[in-house]
């Protein structure tokens, strides 16, 4: 089958990818702004998905392919509890795994041959696209520490090294409305601001401790309790945070690039073989 041919059977699919694309950017948007997603916002999903759901499932069983299906249905069982049990452990927010259990639901094959073709795994059509979105996700979500890098290499912004992955800097005065962790310690002394990058070592230590570390959103939500913080971040000007890209992000662009291009290992492994 040649890229972006759509068998009929595959239309409710094809429904439910462009419904679930407009939901999930929207979930993006309200995420980057106010770090929370609306429970409203997925109903209009569920409601168009079910019914295109049942659409593809009663033509898979009519046209005999119910056992190329077969495989595909232990997978879809196990990601949907594997990604209920990772919020259930605090490895993943609600917003992520409705996103993903969605996906895995609503759309648990591609709906048309990618740009790079099926991958390895699965009969197609009926290929476990689930596998795909995860997987390019967390890619997407690895290469952040590297886009962050160069935009502040591009924008002259100067920190260790370790800090020009992990962060970038931001207006003392607007840092409320930022999304991330204070990555700098500040104090006053005699009238002079003394500011300083809190080690990596310690930052990661306290916040596996649960420990003191500055949210911007805790700066938002509590600006009585975080009132000298908010002052010594205007005087400095500047403040480094850590990135706070939602993982809802590279959910979306997992799941785009999934449909579109297809699994993001098997585009690597026909780049390096040539």
């Amino acid at each position: 089958m040649e890229p972006f041919s759509v068998p009929p059977i595959m239309f409710p699919l094809v429904v439910n990818v462009c419904v679930l694309v407009i939901t999930l950017l929207y979930g993006c948007r309200e995420d980057m702004r106010e770090r929370a997603v609306p429970v409203v916002m997925w109903y209009p999903a569920i409601a168009i998905g079910i019914p295109m759901l049942i659409w593809f499932w009663h033509s898979v069983i009519t046209s005999g392919d119910l056992p190329f299906m077969m495989p595909l249905i232990p997978l879809i069982i196990f990601f949907v509890i594997a990604f209920y049990l990772f919020t259930r452990f605090n490895l993943m927010g609600m917003a992520d795994t409705k996103a993903l259990i969605l996906i895995t639901m609503l759309v648990p094959c591609f709906p048309f041959v990618p740009l790079a073709g099926y991958p390895l795994y699965g009969i197609p059509p009926y290929v476990f696209l689930p596998m795909s979105v995860l997987i390019n996700a967390v890619i997407c979500n690895l290469l952040l520490p590297i886009f962050f890098f160069f935009k502040n290499i591009l924008q002259a912004n100067r920190a260790p090294l370790p800090y020009l992955f992990l962060g970038y800097p931001v207006r003392g005065e607007s840092i409320a409305d930022e999304f991330g962790i204070v990555m700098e310690h500040f104090e006053e002394k005699d009238g002079h601001l003394i500011r300083s990058f809190i080690p990596v070592r310690l930052a990661i230590k306290d916040m596996i401790a649960g420990g003191k570390r500055v949210y911007t959103k805790s700066l938002k939500e509590h600006p009585n309790l975080y009132r000298r913080e908010l002052e010594l971040y205007k005087k400095a000007g500047t403040v480094w945070i850590s990135y706070g890209v939602p993982f809802l992000i590279p959910i979306t662009v997992g799941f785009v690039s999934a449909i579109l291009l297809g699994d993001a290992l098997i585009i690597f492994a026909s780049f390096i073989t040539g």
